[in-house]
């Protein structure tokens, strides 16, 4: 009979599954990345996956909050960093920050293509419990900050939306692409924001 893991063990298992799930993600993406593989870089069995994660999805999704978390905390950094700029400025500055920050992580694919198919997978309470996508947090941040709008809420929403989704386009734009997405949201944020 198998001795049940120490919490040491148990730590160091979750987070070689983290791992194992942070680079899968990225390549080959969450669809051919299959159980076998995840649990033989994490030195355990398919059954004692159950003892981490009650599905693949919920691994992937936890890895998907954590990368949440990160654009969140660059886009409020930025909007503090320019506490003493108008508003409009402030808005562009954490604008910019978070779509700098998915394309660091090189994510951009994973959040439109492989997180609504995870988030479609997973029972509705998890579904439902999952935080906002990237742009909806951007918006919530910036509602937050009080950062005013011109139009309604819903068209400010989709507009960051549409910018958010350009990022897929970066390789067919090329090196111009940031500077390029730099005029979008400066002009965006000039219309959009009070």
């Amino acid at each position: 009979m198998a001795l049940p893991f120490t919490a040491e063990q148990r730590d160091a298992i979750r987070e070689r599954l983290l791992s194992s799930a942070r680079r899968h993600a990225l390549d080959p993406g969450f669809k051919k990345t299959s159980l076998d593989m995840l649990t033989a870089e994490a030195g355990i069995s398919k059954s004692s996956f159950y003892k981490f994660f009650d599905s693949k999805e919920l691994l992937f999704l936890q890895i998907s909050r954590e990368w949440e978390e990160q654009i969140l905390h660059a886009a409020t950094d930025a909007l503090q960093k320019a506490q003493n700029r108008s508003d409009k400025e402030r808005a562009a500055a954490m604008v910019m920050a978070a779509f700098e920050t998915i394309h660091e992580l090189g994510i951009i694919r994973f959040l439109c293509e492989d997180l609504p198919q995870i988030v479609a997978a997973i029972p509705s309470e998890n579904a439902r419990a999952h935080c906002l996508s990237s742009a909806q947090q951007i918006f919530a941040a910036l509602s937050s900050a009080q950062i005013h709008f011109a139009v309604p809420d819903s068209v400010a929403l989709s507009v960051i939306q549409l910018m958010y989704l350009s990022i897929l386009h970066i390789d067919q734009i090329g090196e111009t692409f940031f500077s390029a997405l730099r005029v979008l949201v400066s002009s965006a944020c000039e219309q959009l924001v009070c």
